[in-house]
């Protein structure tokens, strides 16, 4: 695959590719990072891809201050808006189990995984927290500040914590 072309990053993203990751990015993607690129006050953006994930991110999409954690597959549609402090994660980075939690290494090897898919168009506002296994469908907005457990359809608006069916969009 080409390199994407208008490839925008201002400020200083931390980016960790493991081995065997694939990462693929569309063209005209800008990221911006840091304290003074965005409305929240963080340090910057942030894009860890882990061993054998996959990130895919289309074309036109812009991220502000934005954490994406992926260990098994995110992916991310054209057009797409995500706001400033925002995190992106497919893993729940700890087991459930709480007998796993009392060893470091099974309680991380253990953890969930499940891939994430926003589809086209979708804005995602500031803040807000987008779970493992979460389905955005195209043209839907997330309010700002929402925790997203369960999948959103296509052409809707949802908002709270944990998000919540607000309205249709037309």
């Amino acid at each position: 695959m080409p390199p994407p072309t208008n490839l925008c990053i201002i400020g200083r993203p931390y980016i960790s590719i493991a081995d065997n990751a694939s990462v693929s990015i569309g063209s005209n993607f800008i990221c911006r990072s840091g304290a003074g690129q965005a409305i929240d006050n963080s340090c910057c953006s942030k894009l860890i891809v882990g061993k054998n994930a996959k990130l895919i991110i289309g074309d036109n999409t812009g991220i502000s201050n934005t954490a994406i954690e992926c260990y098994s597959e995110i992916t991310i549609g054209s057009n797409v808006n995500i706001g400033a402090g925002t995190m992106i994660f497919d893993t729940d980075f700890h087991s459930t189990n709480w007998r796993d939690r009392q060893n470091r290494f099974t309680d991380t090897s253990n953890r969930k995984i499940s891939p994430i898919h926003l589809g086209d168009c979708v804005f995602i506002g500031a803040r807000s927290i987008i779970c493992k296994g979460v389905n955005i469908g195209n043209h839907s907005i997330v309010a700002a500040g929402s925790v997203v457990v369960k999948d959103i359809p296509s052409d809707e608006l949802w908002g709270g914590n944990p998000a919540r069916f607000i309205k249709s969009i037309e």
